[in-house]
């Protein structure tokens, strides 16, 4: 059976992204792939491989930019199967403190970049009547707890919000999507990950292994039944498990303020 498919994953210039491109190129798949500097990507990929790989210079915030990179996509391999949207980076520091370039920098790479992304190829998969989308938030984007993390937290909540949407939307059209919250990864200083650096300010050693993460993708993407939410990393796992427990403790806490705002029928009461 053959199992090649298209991929386009986006913001795949380092950690997950490029790692996820290497291992797809190894397994025989097409991949299309962007990267604010496309030569660079060539390099760092170091693939010569005509006909199943392409690499973009994208501006993810930038609509026309990324439409006409997502038509030289299916130009070149006749459709997309599974569009990645990636990671990328993010300003740290306390709310009050970062600017309004900083702030609003933040959504357009992660928020409207992963929008742009979604206007160009919905109408493709649509029509094809199937495809799969991953879209990368964070742990962060799941708890928020981390000290002077909050315009990137924040977006990625964002991120997290409007995938969900999505799914609802895509899953009447045959369309999968997942969301996936990474923990930290184990990568090079020069490109370590807001949730590396958010976890080794606690004082923890990042673990997530790159390639088993892109590996997990790749699984998810080849099975019969696709995860909605998918944590990656045990550290990514057993936050989300702690904050669950939170949650359901403060709801029976406060279960009897919660239920009690609605209106009361007065004529129920008056029988």
């Amino acid at each position: 059976m053959n199992t090649e498919k298209i991929w386009l994953v986006t913001d795949a210039s380092s950690g997950l992204g490029l790692v996820l491109v290497k291992m797809l190129l190894d397994q025989g798949h097409k991949v299309a792939a962007t990267s604010p500097d496309g030569d660079a990507l060539l390099e760092a990929v170091g693939a010569k491989l005509e006909g199943r790989f392409l690499p973009l210079t994208v501006d993810l915030a930038d609509e026309r930019n990324v439409r006409r990179a997502v038509d030289a996509a299916v130009a070149a391999f006749g459709a997309i199967d599974v569009v990645v949207n990636g990671a990328g980076q993010g300003p740290q520091g306390p709310i009050d403190s970062l600017s309004d370039a900083q702030l609003r920098g933040t959504f357009d790479t992660h928020v409207f970049g992963v929008l742009n992304v979604l206007r160009a190829v919905m109408p493709r998969l649509r029509a094809q009547r199937g495809g799969h989308v991953f879209n990368i938030s964070s742990i962060m984007g799941f708890d928020g707890g981390h000290a002077e993390w909050g315009a990137y937290s924040a977006a990625k909540f964002a991120v997290s919000g409007l995938t969900e949407s999505l799914a609802a939307e895509a899953a009447p059209l045959g369309i999968r999507v997942s969301l996936v919250y990474p923990g930290a990864m184990r990568a090079g200083t020069h490109d370590a990950s807001p949730e590396s650096a958010a976890r080794g300010s606690q004082g923890r050693d990042p673990g997530g292994d790159p390639a088993k993460a892109a590996r997990a993708l790749i699984n998810a993407a080849q099975a019969q039944y696709a995860p909605l939410h998918l944590f990656l990393g045990r550290d990514s796992f057993d936050q989300a498990r702690s904050k669950i427990h939170t949650v359901q403790q403060e709801l029976a806490r406060w279960r009897e303020i919660s239920v009690s705002i609605g209106f009361v029928d007065e004529r129920r009461l008056a029988a």
